[in-house]
């Protein structure tokens, strides 16, 4: 063999690349063609139709054995789980809290360690309740709801006569208010705070104890809104006429009339009971009683006027010439009063011989004082803070 290296011409020299076509290569082998696709198909079991549901049978009683065999223990429920836990805690020892050990047959003893038998013996020690002691029981639950009686709460002056009396009907316990004047000056209101412009609210009592006054109700709340016409003690201090309520008036000899119409331009109504010397007007509603009969009540009003609709309530009338009315009715008591509706509170004043009849503000602000006490039983258990009462005082000014 000959080795010795051939001389460089007998190599073959690299053609030149061309970069306008790909090369041909000799000897290419594509990819598809090196690299197969191989499908794994599951072995078939060569199991007829009859031997597969003779396996599926036997598999399904196997699985039934073993069952049979090792069953499963039912879970424990909430309460079997609950009432495990607490018997495993009230095994647990109990330390004794510092001070005395309650001796048995003692009050304390059997609170702690309950015992039937030392309850019944704890109960036959305590002595029943005469029947002096059962009566006086009685009577002091009673006293629970103030009562009256007749004639119990009265004044009378040469200048003032008041004469309070308590009645119950239909469910209603209300206060029935005799007054009688000689000047329609003695009929005065107060503010809280003794200014309208004060801002505050103070309850009826604290309002009226600065001025004396023999009987002070509640008045209309005229502070509540910033509309109608105001006029107190012959003072003008509001002008703007409202449509949703009715306007009472008094007049400079003392009587009461309405105006229900409040289609007036804004301060003529005031400039014109100014003109009339008015001595007290105000804004709450509706007229009860007119020329002593029934007034018609508005179908929609400021207040429920329809019967059913119970609530505590404050309302003034007139039953003569410097004669007027107030009935107070309290309400949502159970047992002592539920309180008027208005048609129930018009027949009260009809069944009184009211000629003119007036609701004022009532529910929580229904408030009846007399001579330094609140003789009502106002519903929330103490008295509203209001912003106006109406006074009934001793003498002119």
């Amino acid at each position: 063999m000959d080795r010795r290296p051939k001389p460089l011409d007998a190599f073959r020299r690299t053609p030149p690349r061309r970069y306008d076509r790909a090369p041909q290569e000799e000897g290419r082998v594509e990819h598809s063609a090196r690299f197969r696709k191989r499908h794994f198909d599951l072995p078939a079991l060569g199991l007829s139709g009859e031997r597969a549901l003779g396996c599926a049978l036997g598999a399904a009683l196997l699985l039934c054995l073993c069952n049979a065999s090792a069953p499963l223990a039912s879970v424990p429920g909430v309460e079997e789980r609950f009432a495990d836990w607490a018997a495993a805690h009230n095994e647990q020892a109990v330390h004794a809290l510092p001070g005395a050990t309650p001796e048995p047959g003692s009050a304390l003893y059997a609170a702690v360690h309950y015992d039937e038998a030392a309850q019944e013996a704890l109960l036959a020690q305590t002595p029943a309740p005469t029947v002096e002691e059962a009566f006086a029981e009685a009577q002091e639950e009673q006293r629970a709801f103030k009562h009256y009686e007749p004639g119990e709460l009265s004044y009378q002056t040469e200048r003032l006569q008041v004469s309070i009396e308590q009645k119950q009907k239909d469910g209603m316990t209300y206060f029935v208010c005799d007054i009688r004047v000689s000047d329609v000056s003695q009929l005065r209101t107060a503010f809280a705070g003794d200014d309208f412009n004060s801002g505050i609210y103070e309850a009826v009592s604290d309002i009226a104890s600065r001025y004396g006054p023999v009987l002070a109700i509640n008045a209309d709340f005229c502070r509540y809104h910033h509309n109608g016409v105001i006029l107190r003690n012959g003072e003008v201090l509001r002008r703007q006429n409202i449509t949703r309520h009715h306007l009472m008036i008094v007049d400079e000899n003392g009587d009461f009339s309405a105006l229900t119409d409040r289609t007036g331009k804004q301060g003529l109504v005031a400039s014109e009971l100014e003109a009339k010397n008015t001595w007290q007007t105000f804004e709450f509603g509706p007229v009860l009683v007119k020329d002593g009969e029934a007034a018609k009540l508005p179908s929609s009003f400021y207040v429920n006027c329809h019967d059913g609709y119970y609530e505590p309530r404050t309302a003034i009338g007139q039953l003569g010439p410097l004669h007027y009315i107030v009935i107070v009715v309290d309400g949502r008591r159970e047992g002592y009063s539920t309180g008027a509706s208005i048609p129930q509170l018009q027949q009260l004043f009809l069944d009184e011989g009211a000629q003119f009849a007036f609701n004022l503000d009532g529910g929580g602000s229904t408030t009846l004082y007399f001579l330094g006490d609140v003789v009502n039983m106002p519903s929330s258990g103490k008295e509203r803070s209001v912003s106006d009462v109406i006074m009934f005082m001793p003498n002119p000014s």
